[in-house]
């Protein structure tokens, strides 16, 4: 055989290579919210109904030592500590742990949706003194006129 068809088998070959490392890399995500998802087991039927973006997990661990584990892994923006769990702010999530039966129940949701469901606790602590975070983000030119 010719050494052109070698080098084209082996051009080929690198790239299917490099499509699988690209695939893998990028697939894995980043974040609290990936973070979770890899290391805690799904619990589909503990979602918060009404919110198509929450997550459920759950560990046998309890909150303190998941929240130890997460925030090692990924600074939180903000972090409220309560007798009814512990409610990590990230910039894009909100990551609530609360204790349950057999250890921790873990909620992964957009941060707006996490605010407005915990926000008798979180207020004050996540930046934001409304219900719906305007004071924080702003809401843009006029606002307050």
């Amino acid at each position: 055989m010719k050494p052109r068809f070698w080098f084209v088998i082996a051009a080929m070959a690198a790239a299917l290579a490099l499509i699988i490392a690209l695939v893998s890399i990028f697939s894995t995500g980043t974040g609290p919210r990936s973070y979770v998802a890899k290391n805690y087991t799904r619990a589909a039927h503990l979602d918060i109904r009404g919110d198509d973006d929450n997550r459920a997990y759950t560990s046998r661990k309890a909150p303190s030592v998941v929240s130890r584990e997460i925030t090692s892994a990924w600074d939180p923006i903000a972090q409220r500590v309560e007798g009814s769990g512990v409610y990590l702010r990230y910039a894009d999530d909100g990551v609530i742990i609360q204790p349950r039966r057999d250890g921790s129940v873990i909620h992964v949701m957009e941060i707006d949706e996490a605010y407005r469901h915990y926000h008798g606790v979180v207020a004050g602590f996540w930046g934001w003194s409304s219900p719906r975070g305007e004071d924080f983000r702003g809401r843009g030119p006029g606002s307050g006129k």
